[in-house]
């Protein structure tokens, strides 16, 4: 902040509240960014405009860096503000003076640069540009005041000569005249608004009638006196905001004449168009009702002309609010209806084509939407359809022809204008093509790598907007809207309390701004404008976007899931759509939008395809990168209905060919089939195993070089679904498993994808023993050269040693080779580090003997060193981790026996972690266990230090499974329940997980703390972990510990069902539920 800024917010602190002083904070930091945003974005088109990669380009690279503009910015933001583009003038060549630019490279930057700068602080920032147009009357007054000063004396003598002079000289009195009366604020059209004063529907019965009247003939009146504007002014909006209420007397149509009460909602419907607030549920309703009972009396051919007219516009509002709120059923009968009465309104017929293709662009249906603009016949005069069918065809992407049809609309407007000059209607829908036509001009020019070539004419448009700001004000609507969204995200940052201990307050009844009607009235004004929120490269309201979508999903999620579609940045979603966001939807609404986004994909899956590794520029590809995104998002709560279609959505999107890489298809896979239920999946287990095989290609290979992924590479999540299979009933077409054994595949991955689902089905005995005999053919039937395993790329090394063989030592030979071999100091590749830790937990015990472990030690030591030299990485603490798991592993897995040079090797290497803050209580069981080791651990899982507590968590764990017997166990075993019963974190989630393991893997020593005693726990914790109490920052920790608890229930249910109680039957019911993440729902397996 300026030290003005401070001066002033440290007055409101004394005399106003916090809340002012924040705004005002935030408004001079808001408005300083936008001030070195204008020289940001316009040292970055200077720098860029050219696209050869000449030494002149990288200079102007340099020169005009973001570093430099925002420097610039800041030194000319404290200048003299009479002189500030004197200063810039000044402050650019000496800039460009520093460089090696040849003189015309310079003076083109310059003028380039200066002209981007002036125009938009002509636009944002009015009063200083205004200011320095003073600067010549400034430097005059002084002057005038300094001759003044030097005059005196001469002026004193022709007064005392005057005084003298018997009334000589008559004094005149000076005159003023209009024209030079200050008009800064003068409009060149007034509209007279005036506020009725009625009861409405707290008056007696008997005068409802004439409020009504009262209310439809003023509003009438000032509907006759209505200016013409295309777009209402943003004061104005708010002015006829406030004189529009109808005060409940719209539900008055049951007692009330049909013919008033059409009149009265006609006014009212007008006056609401006209400001573009939304309307409530209320006014929906009554406006239904009147509309439909006046569709009877039209029906009985008692309507007149003009009521009809009025009736059919009130019926285009209703079909605008459905279709916003998607409610297509509502829509359709009203569209029905409509249809047969087109000719009765207002170029009706128009209107209702371009409504449909709305629709269209509402269900996210580009191939509808094509099909109806192509119908589109639009009379020449219909100038403001026109605009509307060509903001829809900028959607389909027809940028080069949309241009061209501006470009004749604004013609036709102008001469159209040259006829009618005192048409202040036309005038205004002129001032808005313009902003249409400026963004399709700028597209137009990036897409074509010509905009410094198309720079003054680009200019020309941005200038002839400027001039026509009485007509139509894009920059007022933006940056009002843009206050009110910023002083509504203020308000909801705060909560009024009393600072007296003992006290609280209760709200019995507020008022506060709701934001999302300055939201949609934006929305709304880029509606009639043709504009999306990005066209081609030039977003339109990107630093406010995110606000405003969240504005609007406030009170229509639906509109908003249509607008986060269309957002010009997966940011936008990534922030909006969190974790708390999800969980406070409805599941209603969660499936439906899942449904929506499902028939998005499908639907324009030929467009997706059409436009290749494309820029998402239009809807369809806005389409491709944001959908996937939302998908994942919303899947998360997936009811089981919606999950059955989302695997099916997947086994047909993986069918496609020819999908573009940047189409993430097998992510989107992956990430669905992580939410849906292992019960589900095997349900549609023999569906799904009829997949085409198609490789479906990605922007970035795997780590191996491998591309493809089938959907049998991530299919479960899980293992031992025995129980669900024989639940199931689950039986394979043989016509299926034949055509997988079949030995007739073309490339490696279909190879691999043949192998992998045959394994599936190996696993859960749905093969024959001449099937089986023939899959473990397959498998053996493509192996490395090198490595002499099958080549089943992307997959971890340990499920090698889990497939069928045909000689038993290859796989071990070769898994071990790699690990014995590779030098992971040299490669400091982590991957190393996972696959160990997976290979010791998947295989039997004993499979290292001492020799390979002190190999393998040796090499992970050598790597810790050398990650060591550089403690300051942002990885090291991490990938420290990894090693000691694997180490850890590897030394339960070879039962601690390892050599005295392994010994000394562990110990030198647990003291150095040890130094450097990392922890290897985890390790050390197996070669400094000791009184003092269990002291230790025992403490240090109540450390308020993460690592240390989950460390030690994880030594105690190895402890229990390596001692069950020992006195110490149960001693341990106490601690972390007592950890739990306490709910202290660090370490809450790592013990509950250990609780589960030990009953999953049946282990007795759970005896010793009573299966009644967990039971109550889980009870305890259900009533404690839930989303009421979860602050946004806290709700991802709070599903994993609901995750986690779910998980502990199921196992137990699973082992000791007959001495489960309240509070595993607690987590069953919280696993139905369909309020419940889905992490949490899919522990209970069956």
């Amino acid at each position: 902040m300026d030290e003005h800024d401070v001066v002033e917010a440290g007055t409101d602190l004394l005399l106003g509240d916090s809340k002012s002083v924040l705004k005002k904070i935030g408004l001079s930091i808001f408005e300083k960014k936008q001030f070195e945003d204008i020289f940001v974005s316009a040292g970055k088109t200077v720098a860029e405009y050219e696209k050869d990669n000449t030494e002149q380009n990288e200079l102007r690279k340099i020169l005009f860096c973001e570093k430099n503009m925002r420097l610039l910015a800041n030194e000319i933001r404290k200048k003299n503000i009479f002189d500030w583009l004197k200063d810039l003038d000044r402050c650019v060549d000496n800039l460009l003076s520093t460089s090696e630019l040849d003189s015309i490279n310079k003076d083109r930057c310059k003028k380039h640069f200066e002209d981007i700068v002036i125009y938009e602080v002509k636009k944002l920032f009015p009063q200083r540009y205004g200011f320095y147009c003073l600067g010549d009357i400034h430097d005059n007054v002084n002057s005038l005041m300094a001759s003044t000063q030097s005059s005196n004396e001469t002026l004193n003598k022709i007064l005392e000569l005057m005084s003298q002079n018997d009334g000589e000289y008559n004094q005149k009195s000076p005159t003023t005249h209009e024209d030079w009366q200050d008009k800064s604020s003068y409009t060149l059209h007034k509209w007279h608004l005036e506020r009725v004063e009625v009861d409405g529907i707290f008056a007696h019965k008997d005068s409802y009638t004439d409020d009504i009247i009262k209310l439809t003939e003023t509003w009438q009146k000032e509907r006759d006196e209505y200016p013409g504007w295309y777009i209402i002014p943003y004061n104005t909006a708010v002015e006829l905001s406030m004189y529009t209420d109808e005060n409940g007397l719209l539900q008055k149509h049951e007692t009330e004449d049909i013919d008033v009460m059409l009149d009265f909602a006609y006014e009212l419907c007008w006056r609401r168009i006209k400001t573009m607030l939304p309307y409530s549920e209320y006014e929906v309703f009554h406006l239904r009702q009147i509309w439909d009972k006046y569709y009877v009396k039209i029906k009985e051919n008692a309507g007149g002309s003009d009521k009809i007219r009025k009736w059919f516009y009130i019926g285009q509002i209703l079909l605008s609010d459905y279709r916003e709120s998607m409610n297509w059923n509502e829509w359709q009968r009203l569209m029905d209806i409509l249809i047969v009465y087109q000719e009765s309104g207002n170029n009706g017929k128009v209107d209702l084509m371009i409504e449909r293709a709305k629709a269209c662009y509402y269900k996210l249906d580009i191939p509808s939407l094509r099909r109806e603009l192509d119908q589109c016949d639009i009379p020449e005069e219909c100038y403001e359809q026109r605009l509307l069918v060509i903001g829809l065809d900028l959607e389909c992407g027809k940028l080069e022809e949309s241009l061209e049809k501006l470009k004749q609309l604004r013609q036709d407007l102008i001469c159209k204008v040259d006829e009618n000059n005192e048409n202040y209607y036309l005038k205004s829908l002129e001032a808005s093509v313009l902003q249409l036509l400026s963004i399709c001009q700028q597209a137009y020019s990036l897409h074509k790598e010509i905009y410094e070539f198309e720079q003054m004419g680009i200019d020309e448009i941005l200038e002839e907007i400027d001039r026509k700001k009485e007509f139509f004000n894009w920059e007022s609507w933006k940056n009002n809207v843009a206050k009110e969204l910023f002083n509504h995200c203020v308000d909801n940052q705060f909560e009024k309390e009393t600072f007296e201990l003992n006290r609280s307050t209760m709200t019995i009844c507020s008022y506060s701004r709701s934001g999302h009607a300055e939201g949609y009235q934006l929305y709304k004004v880029l509606e009639k404008l043709g504009i999306s929120f990005k066209c081609g490269c030039v977003t339109v309201i990107s630093d406010m976007e995110l606000p405003l979508i969240a504005s609007i999903y406030d009170f229509n999620n639906r509109l908003g899931l249509l607008l986060l579609v269309r957002c010009s940045s997966t940011g936008t979603i990534e922030k909006l759509i969190n974790r708390k966001f999800v969980m406070d939807l409805e599941s209603g609404y969660i499936d439906d939008a899942l449904e929506i986004l499902i028939n998005a994909i499908e639907v324009n899956v030929g467009e997706i395809i059409a436009m290749g590794n494309g820029f998402p520029e239009y809807l369809a590809g806005h389409i491709r990168e944001n959908v996937p995104i939302l998908l994942q998002r919303f899947s998360s709560r997936a009811s089981e209905r919606v999950q059955k279609k989302e695997l099916q959505f997947i086994q047909r999107i993986m069918s496609y060919r020819n999908i573009p890489p940047r189409f993430e298809v097998t992510q989107l896979m992956d990430e669905l089939l992580r939410q849906i239920s292992e019960r589900m999946k095997v349900k549609l287990l023999p569906l799904m195993m009829e997949t085409e095989i198609v490789e479906q290609v990605t922007m970035h290979s795997r780590v191996d070089g491998s591309n493809g992924i089938d959907i049998f590479d991530c299919y479960f999540n899980k293992q031992g679904l025995d129980t669900l299979f024989e639940e199931c009933h689950v039986l394979i077409d043989e016509d299926v498993i034949n055509w997988l054994l079949k030995d007739d595949w073309k490339s490696d991955y279909e190879w691999k994808t043949k192998v992998v689902r045959l394994k599936i089905l190996d696993e859960y005995h749905l093969l024959s023993t001449k099937q089986h005999d023939e899959y473990v053919k397959l498998i053996w039937a493509n192996i490395d050269e090198k490595t002499q395993l099958p080549k089943l790329t992307g997959y971890y090394l340990w499920v090698y040693e889990t497939l069928p063989y045909i000689d038993e030592s290859i796989p071990k030979l070769s898994v071990k080779n790699y690990f014995i071999t590779y030098d992971i100091a040299k490669d400091s590749n982590d991957l190393y580090l996972k696959q160990l830790t997976l290979l010791c937990a998947n295989v039997e015990l004993g499979y290292w003997n001492e020799k390979e472990v002190l190999i393998i030690l040796n090499k992970i030591s050598k790597y810790w060193y050398k990650i060591a030299e550089n403690t300051a990485n942002i990885m090291f603490e991490d990938n420290s981790r990894k090693a000691v798991y694997a180490i850890a592993a590897m030394l339960e897995n070879c039962n601690g026996m390892i050599s005295d040079e392994a010994r000394e090797i562990l110990i030198k290497l647990a003291h150095e972690m040890n130094e450097k803050g990392i922890y290897t209580k985890c390790f050390d069981i197996f070669i400094l266990r000791d009184e003092q080791w269990e002291r230790d651990v025992q403490e240090n899982i109540f450390a308020m230090n993460e690592s240390q507590s989950i460390d030690s968590l994880r030594a105690m764990e190895k402890y229990i499974k390596r001692y069950p017997d020992s006195v110490i166990t149960s001693e341990m075993l106490e601690k972390i329940v007592k950890l739990i019963e306490l709910r202290k974190e660090p370490g809450l989630l790592s013990a509950i997980w250990i609780l589960h393991n030990l009953v999953y893997t049946k282990n007795t020593v759970i005896d010793t703390i009573g299966i009644e005693r967990i039971d109550r726990l889980l009870f305890f914790l259900a009533e404690l972990i839930n989303y009421d109490n979860a602050a946004m920052k806290d709700i991802k920790h709070c599903i994993e510990l609901r995750q986690a608890c779910a998980a502990l229930a199921f196992r137990l249910f699973d082992w000791k069902t007959v001495n489960c109680g309240k509070g595993v039957e607690k987590w069953r019911e919280i696993s139905k539920s369909s309020d419940e993440a889905n992490e949490v729902r899919n522990q209970w397996i069956w």
